[in-house]
């Protein structure tokens, strides 16, 4: 029996669908009768509705004919066209009609009957081949079989295929139990790649010693003011590192520590490294000493403690503003007698010699 119709803008409610049950049910009911019809078409309407206002103030030559009166109601409720989607649209939904993995080996219900998940996949891969367009040619093939999960596609033998029809028979022709077979072996592999993971961490756990060493020497190197440098020429496996003697004296025997000689991490200059440690120099203005110069300087610190932190180590990363008045980059001047051409460390005069 149709429902109630009402047509008071609900539209869920498809006023071609309730003529259609409504047909049906007079044909079911066995009224072929226009009068006996038409008062039933009444008694089917919402009361005081849109629909039963419409109905009661139809003419009588609205309701001579069935046909005249199908006419009236669908020039008032006019049928709703349904979008058609487009082959390029059919073909974007197969893309993306995926199978994931914790489908493969379940079970499903289609068309009121038991079936595999993959089984399901290719009925409507099929349908959507066919509305696309491109069921009987090799288009997007591939690329579907290359979405589908790892089991699915290591059990797949066809080197190639000449339509849809023979890709998805080839799917679903696939037993269910050795979709349980293959997922039972990639567990087990799964398992057993997991345990050796944690062998190897709980190795590197267990002998720690030379990881921590060569950890502890870095920091030594960091924090001293004179960096240990690296002798010209390995001295072998290891070196052996003698406290001075006047810390020998406070303890009752020497103490000595072995460490491995590492090499250390140069820093490699290249020409990309160059360039943006250019564009980082030249990034800060190297003000005059003058009051201005001072106050912008002021300015210039300030910012980069918000952006970096005031305590922050400077780096070819970071880089820092050179102090007013100072002496410019690159420019070859020596710190020690204030010439150019060479840096302090090359100077000619002593250290402490006199203006």
């Amino acid at each position: 029996m149709p429902k109630i119709f009402h047509r008071d803008g609900c539209k869920s409610k498809n006023p071609m669908d309730f003529l259609k049950s409504f047909n049906q049910a007079m044909r079911q009911q066995s009224i072929t009768m226009l009068t006996d019809k038409i008062e039933a078409f009444g008694n089917y309407l919402g009361t005081g509705s849109d629909a039963e206002i419409w109905f009661k103030v139809l003419t009588a030559s609205s309701k001579a004919t069935w046909a005249a009166f199908v006419v009236k109601f669908e020039v008032q409720w006019l049928p709703i066209i349904v979008t058609e989607k487009t082959k390029a649209e059919f073909k974007r939904e197969l893309m993306e009609h995926l199978l994931s993995d914790t489908d493969v080996g379940t079970k499903t219900t289609l068309y009121n009957r038991e079936c595999w998940m993959h089984e399901a996949w290719v009925t409507k891969a099929l349908q959507l081949a066919n509305r696309a367009g491109i069921a009987a040619s090799t288009s997007i093939i591939w690329q579907v079989r290359g979405q589908l999960p790892s089991i699915i596609k290591d059990l797949l033998k066809a080197d190639e295929y000449v339509d849809w029809a023979a890709f998805t028979m080839e799917v679903k022709g696939l037993k269910g139990n050795r979709f349980l077979e293959k997922k039972e072996q990639y567990n087990r592999q799964e398992y057993e790649v997991n345990v050796l993971c944690v062998d190897v961490v709980c190795l590197q756990q267990c002998n720690p010693t030379q990881n921590s060493l060569v950890a502890l020497q870095n920091q030594l190197l960091q924090m001293s003011i004179n960096p240990m440098k690296a002798p010209n020429t390995p001295l072998g496996n290891s070196t052996v590192l003698c406290m001075p003697t006047s810390q020998m004296n406070q303890y009752q025997q020497p103490t000595f520590t072995h460490q491995p000689v590492t090499s250390p991490q140069l820093l490699m200059i290249k020409e990309d490294l160059k360039n943006a440690i250019q564009q980082l120099v030249l990034s800060f203005i190297h003000y005059l000493d003058t009051l201005a110069g001072q106050a912008a300087y002021t300015v210039q610190i300030a910012q980069w403690n918000t952006k970096w932190g005031e305590h922050t180590r400077v780096t070819q990363e970071t880089g820092y503003s050179l102090k007013p008045g100072t002496t410019v980059i690159a420019s070859s001047k020596c710190f020690n007698c204030g010439t150019h051409g060479y840096n302090g460390q090359n100077c000619v005069l002593p250290a402490n010699h006199a203006e």
